[in-house]
């Protein structure tokens, strides 16, 4: 009897040593420790990592990457972060931002580590391009937004080599196969004729159709549509300026209730303009991928 109670234990012992073994080293190893920054509120109910760099890590001054997790563990249908920047310094300490990270990337490790599927979106990764840190030793500070409790922070210390091989961008731009977001012009009209007596304001919306519910702003999965007079990249364009977000939509709520404030608004001034007609491009990021979709529209500008 006591023999066989005694390999039961053995294979008990193996068991969890395999599963120590085989288990996302990163998603327990650092758990918490995430420091109240601007804004922050309520208890620091959090988890994530910083995967790379590693703390004490050379990195190249022509590029390296900012990658790892994070989750708000009170959050219900998502992972909790609606932004998240990488700072050189701290926010409030006269610091730096590097770069804002795209987030809500699938780390499928994370959700089966930590028992909720909807905290697999919990990834997060951003390059930090050449020139943005002299060379020595500094400290980045990974800052994440949730909607209910402010900025949180966590910090790693690199050493920053002009020598180093530079790393491979990561994700930080744009997440490979995921689909492009919606975006529409209401106002003005096709062909609309726009006076220069008053301000103009122009009205659309934007979505993500694969965003989780309150990711992006307003739960649209957006978080940012510039205007312009022109394409973007046409060196003749005009920046009108970057629309403010959260506004109720018809056409974004068709998409589903979550996306119901999905519209954009942008005032400009006509007076600007010589009367012509002109074409208007608008841009809009998602916050779920971080690729851009645009809508383009004809209309002109008539002295009144």
């Amino acid at each position: 009897m006591h023999k066989r109670r005694g390999i039961v234990f053995l294979w008990l012992g193996v068991g969890l040593l395999v599963a120590a073994l085989l288990a996302p080293a990163t998603v327990g190893a650092q758990a918490s420790s995430w420091s109240p920054g601007p804004g922050a509120v309520l208890d620091a109910t959090y988890d994530g990592y910083i995967d790379a760099p590693s703390s004490g890590a050379t990195v190249s001054s022509s590029a390296f990457t900012v990658r790892g997790w994070f989750v708000d563990k009170t959050a219900q249908g998502w992972a909790g972060a609606d932004d998240v920047q990488i700072w050189q310094g701290t926010m409030d300490g006269g610091g730096k931002m590097l770069a804002k990270a795209v987030f809500a990337q699938n780390r499928p490790d994370v959700g089966t580590a930590l028992g909720n599927p909807f905290w697999s979106a919990s990834g997060f990764g951003a390059t930090i391009g050449g020139g943005a840190l002299p060379t020595g030793n500094q400290t980045l500070s990974v800052y994440a937004h949730t909607p209910a409790k402010g900025w949180w922070y966590k910090q790693v210390s690199v050493n920053v080599s002009s020598t180093a091989a530079p790393a491979v961008p990561a994700p930080g731009g744009t997440t490979s196969g995921a689909s492009l977001p919606i975006v529409g012009i209401n106002k003005p009209a096709d062909g609309e004729k726009v006076l220069t007596k008053n301000d103009y304001e122009i009205i659309g919306y934007a979505l993500d159709k694969s965003a989780a519910p309150k990711q992006g702003v307003a739960g649209s999965g957006i978080d940012r549509v510039q205007v312009y007079i022109g394409a973007r990249d046409d060196s003749g364009s005009t920046f009108l300026g970057e629309a403010n977000l959260g506004y109720s939509d018809a056409t974004a709520a068709s998409y589903g209730d979550q996306f119901a404030s999905g519209g954009w608004r942008l005032s400009f001034k006509p007076t600007l303009f010589h009367s012509n007609t002109y074409l208007m491009y608008a841009y809009a990021r998602s916050a779920v991928s971080g690729k851009e979709e645009s809508a383009q529209r004809f209309f002109a500008i008539r002295e009144s």
